[in-house]
């Protein structure tokens, strides 16, 4: 292994945006459960997100948006989560679309952008079809998981051209969220608030320029001339991905500790001498051993933030096997969150599953979140072993 060079991360973060997000702790906790029942979140976050630029944290500076690094991304939606995890997935999510958005062609991004409300929503998950038509595209299918659609202006997604051969050609496409159905179907235990309903596109003509073929752009490189060689757009797409959304993650899990010990001064340990819980030995241990998982965890993610921001920076190309790293990291630092939050939950006892219980919604939203394909822990740590026993690293998703 080379040695690195650290620090990048800490030059590169936005603090007036980290203070802009911690300004806003207060309305997410009280608005919290509101989001949950609601199945989205509520006007009034969405209101203070915007009026505090976070919407639009990947936008270009030159169109009135952060164009923020993403070590500044990582810090926000840690910061966030503390207080409503949902909150912070839906703005990591409108981070990442708005990435995608500004990958486009100048004059599509001048169309997004122009609406200093822009909302990008989004799936990069294959889905429908395109048609070729004159002067472009019409694009029909379906998109479950879309997390935000119900709030956003425009929706950014991936979709398949046949091509005359049989095989079909992935496409990143840009439509208006307005010209597309979106379902009342998103009913989930946790991550209720993402509002991540399914969106419809039913013969919805696409303009040409607003259909990019995709394997170039996960490849890094730009239909954009203006942001080509920004170094907040020249990262590896799979680790910025990952690691943008890497924050919502540890965010909950610092917010349940909180939430815990904010409770423990005032619950005595029943069926024992009824002191307060914060004065057992055991409960003491138990919380120094959580505090830990989730420092080495957030060591772990700045490291790995650190590493693809250095490669952003110095214009390099990160190697597979730093991208294996940046993919193992990430799954372990979910496994740490979700751990940390399950432990925290195991010794509040029944109480602290109270709907009142700020820990309780975020250890549910941790156990829903940890599931997501892409942060699966046996098939990452699986992925980082082969490619250490010195296997050829065979994955498309790095």
């Amino acid at each position: 292994m080379t040695v690195r060079e650290f620090g990048v991360v800490s030059g590169s973060v936005d603090r007036k945006a980290v203070a802009s997000a911690e300004g806003l702790l207060p309305l997410l906790r009280n608005n919290a459960a509101e989001a949950e029942r609601g199945k989205r979140l509520p006007a009034a976050n969405i209101e203070a997100l915007e009026a505090a630029g976070l919407t639009r944290l990947t936008t270009p500076a030159r169109l009135g948006g952060l164009q923020a690094s993403l070590a500044t991304e990582f810090e926000v939606t840690r910061t966030l989560a503390t207080a409503c995890g949902s909150t912070a997935w839906v703005t990591a999510l409108y981070a990442l679309c708005g990435y995608w958005a500004s990958l486009f062609p100048d004059s599509v991004q001048e169309e997004v952008f122009a609406d200093p409300g822009a909302r990008v929503a989004g799936i990069s998950t294959p889905a429908g079809t395109l048609a070729p038509v004159d002067g472009g595209f019409v694009l029909n299918g379906r998109w479950p998981w879309n997390t935000g659609v119900l709030d956003s202006t425009w929706n950014v997604l991936a979709t398949l051209l046949p091509q005359d051969d049989g095989s079909m050609a992935p496409y990143l496409v840009l439509v208006p969220t307005p010209e597309m159905t979106v379902l009342d179907d998103w009913n989930m235990s946790g991550m209720s608030g993402t509002g991540s309903n399914t969106s419809v596109a039913t013969d919805l003509f696409v303009p040409a320029e607003r259909a990019v073929f995709f394997p170039p752009l996960l490849a890094g490189a730009h239909a954009s001339d203006a942001n080509r060689g920004e170094v907040e757009y020249s990262y590896a797409v799979f680790p910025f991905l990952l690691l943008a959304s890497a924050g919502t993650l540890l965010g909950m899990a610092e917010g349940a500790l909180r939430s815990f010990l904010e409770r423990a001064p005032g619950r005595a340990t029943s069926f024992e001498d009824f002191a307060p819980q914060s004065a057992s030995p055991v409960a003491q241990y138990q919380v120094g051993e959580i505090d830990m998982l989730i420092k080495s965890a957030l060591a772990f993610a700045r490291d790995a933030v650190d590493l693809v921001q250095g490669h952003a920076v110095a214009g390099t190309a990160m190697t597979p096997e730093e991208r294996v790293h940046v993919r193992a990291a990430v799954a372990y630092v979910t496994r740490c969150s979700t751990e940390a939050a399950t432990k925290l939950s195991r010794i509040g006892g029944a109480s602290a599953f109270g709907l009142d219980v700020a820990g309780q919604r975020m250890n549910r939203d941790l156990a829903v979140l940890s599931n997501h394909a892409l942060l699966n822990y046996e098939a990452n740590l699986g992925l980082l072993g082969s490619s250490l026993m010195g296997n050829p690293v065979e994955s498309v998703f790095l």
